[in-house]
């Protein structure tokens, strides 16, 4: 998703045969996409849920190595921070308790989320005013809204609403943050153990809308496929950026870089898809935590996935893909190559359009593929 004035400059140099100042650019491009990170800061006092709420956005169980520690009693002055799975590019920090932030780095977080199990405090309030008077974005979430509805049925009964329970609580927590003197509160009404009610996945919407172009997409496709609304907003980022990689081969085809030329295309498109393959849960390792955490087995997950490239991924199946793709192109490119200049070109155009043909199918294919694989995980057996 780079700005719409580095594309445009991107396509002038390619359309006017400026392959080496493109490639150059092309090669920035996915440094810096690669190299985006994004630091989330979740706050609460001790009880309020924010480990259970830490490994519900980064996909895993409670019991996962490398998982926030639940059901402990806080005892750490000190933030601790946990990455995504298989993603070092997106980490969520837990800072302790709700005490003066004196000593907290505002700067290291793109953004903070408040967490509270209950009703909001006057703790909560001088923090996100402080928070607010730093220009950082925060929000405001209330865990635990099972055991509040929970609640209510027990003591209502025959009167009891879930809709309108729901509503009251929120409008409680607005009401509250509105006399702390907060102007437009964002609450949103969570279950870290019930992720598919409630406002959890209104909630990932509004974090990613919020973050700048990379950093969106950096968390963006780090997100494990909670909703068909991410895998389809993974879709549209992996799919503006396809031609982005064709550019890059094709200008390696004609112009030589340092660490890229044509011998190493199927190199490029094996890391290129491996990664959207990562991306949309399809690798073995999602198969496996997304198993653990709705109680199936990876297994009988995998066994939606219909796709070739979304089963797997390796050096001779690319190869068979753009065959497949470009037919007699791929044979002849490799003709064309050993022709002068000109000939390099139409060599980079062929594998220019069979490249991209051959991704977009891929994507294409892989997301439906996601998207069974979440229905899957949300069927009751």
């Amino acid at each position: 998703m780079a700005g719409v004035a580095e594309e445009s400059n991107i396509v002038s140099l390619l359309n006017g045969g400026y392959l080496s100042a493109a490639a150059e650019q092309l090669v920035s491009y996915f440094t810096n996409s690669k190299s985006t990170t994004v630091h989330i800061a979740v706050l609460g006092k001790s009880g309020s849920g924010k480990s259970a709420f830490i490994n519900a956005l980064r996909g895993v169980h409670d019991n996962d190595t490398g998982a926030a520690p639940t059901g402990q009693k806080e005892t750490t002055t000190e933030p601790k921070m946990y990455k995504y799975p298989d993603k070092d590019t997106v980490t969520i920090s837990e800072l302790p308790g709700l005490g003066s932030s004196q000593h907290l780095d505002f700067n290291c977080y793109d953004f903070f989320i408040i967490l509270s199990s209950g009703h909001f405090k006057k703790k909560h309030f001088l923090l996100a005013i402080e928070i607010q008077q730093k220009n950082k974005k925060f929000y405001f979430v209330r865990a635990k809204v099972d055991r509040d509805l929970n609640w209510a049925k027990r003591w209502k009964k025959c009167c009891y609403n879930e809709n309108q329970t729901l509503e009251k609580l929120r409008n409680d927590c607005v009401v509250s943050l509105r006399k702390g003197v907060i102007e437009s509160p964002q609450v949103f009404l969570i279950s870290s153990w019930n992720l598919n009610k409630f406002d959890f996945g209104k909630m990932l919407e509004v974090l990613e809308g919020d973050l700048p172009d990379l950093k969106r997409r950096a968390f963006l496709l780090a997100l494990p496929n909670f909703t068909v609304s991410i895998i389809e907003k993974k879709k549209a980022v992996i799919m503006d950026e396809i031609w982005k990689v064709g550019g890059l081969s094709a200008a390696s085809a004609v112009v030589p870089i340092p660490g890229l030329s044509i011998a190493c295309d199927i190199t490029l498109l094996v890391c290129t898809v491996s990664s959207y393959r990562t991306h949309f849960g399809l690798d073995e390792d999602s198969l496996a935590r997304l198993a653990k955490r709705v109680g199936k087995t990876a297994e009988q997950l995998r066994s939606v996935v219909s796709s070739t490239l979304g089963q797997q991924v390796s050096n001779d199946i690319i190869r068979q893909e753009l065959t497949k793709t470009s037919g007699m192109k791929v044979l002849l490119s490799k003709v064309l190559t050993y022709l002068p200049f000109v000939g390099q070109v139409a060599a980079a155009v062929v594998s220019y359009n069979t490249i991209n043909s051959m991704l977009n199918t891929a994507v294409e294919e892989m997301a439906e593929d996601a998207k069974r694989v979440l229905a899957k995980s949300l069927l009751v057996e």
